[in-house]
């Protein structure tokens, strides 16, 4: 169990390059060059079922690289899981509790500042899963956790706390709900992109507070595993 709320298992000054190189393209570019090369190829990018193996690949795409850039730091902070399990356990379990009572209250928030507004990721998410539910079961449980949790906690959060514990905690969650709410940029008012983005808000912390308890990114990989499951099965 981690005490101090410091990280014991650090990126190499290559790894932290590579990954900070790597994550414009993943936020940005990646998404862009499938969207382009799909539509050249004749197929509609619009059609759900489409939408959802675009899904997939990217999600392929990005597993391979985060393997590949962040294979010790993944090995060692599975090594601390093992040697630490009891920690490992409690972080999960309770990062989970805190996530779910976070997330009921910023929805009773919300839904006050807004009554009946939706989540749009959730409802992408939905209409993909409609239309081809492997895939995008594959990718929201076994691929998104492990990505997103390896940039935005494994790099950009352990990166920032080493200077600024404050600091970590915000750009890891500026990050992570943005990435779920950039898609909608200019299609919907940016009251409902801002009322969407703080739902992820309570996430963001509970992975962070999940990472430090376990002092392993395995932690937050396996609560995001959990909560990506349980919505996918709630469809």
């Amino acid at each position: 169990m981690n005490q101090s709320n410091s990280l014991s298992v650090h990126l190499k000054r290559s790894e932290s390059i590579a990954g900070w190189i790597y994550l414009p393209f993943y936020l940005f570019f990646l998404s862009l060059i499938l969207g382009i090369v799909l539509a050249a190829l004749g197929y509609d990018i619009l059609d759900a079922g489409i939408q959802a193996k675009t899904n997939l690949a990217y999600g392929v795409i990005n597993f391979i690289a985060v393997c590949i850039i962040f294979r010790r730091f993944l090995i060692q902070n599975l090594s601390h899981v093992f040697h630490h399990f009891w920690g490992y356990l409690q972080a999960v379990i309770l990062g989970f509790v805190m996530y779910w009572v976070g997330t009921m209250l910023v929805g009773v928030l919300v839904n006050w500042l807004h009554p009946g507004i939706a989540n749009m990721n959730n409802n992408a998410v939905e209409s993909m899963a409609g239309s081809d539910y492997r895939a995008m079961l594959l990718y929201t449980v076994a691929l998104a956790p492990i990505v997103e949790e390896t940039l935005f906690r494994g790099l950009v959060f352990s990166t920032l706390h080493r200077r600024t514990r404050i600091g970590a905690y915000a750009v890891s969650i500026l990050f992570f709900g943005a990435i779920h709410v950039v898609g909608f940029l200019g299609t919907v008012p940016w009251v409902d992109l801002l009322l969407n983005f703080l739902q992820y808000v309570p996430a963001g912390i509970a992975l962070g507070w999940a990472y430090e308890r376990a002092d392993s990114i395995w932690a937050p990989i396996t609560m995001h595993l959990i909560i990506n499951a349980i919505a996918m099965l709630s469809l």
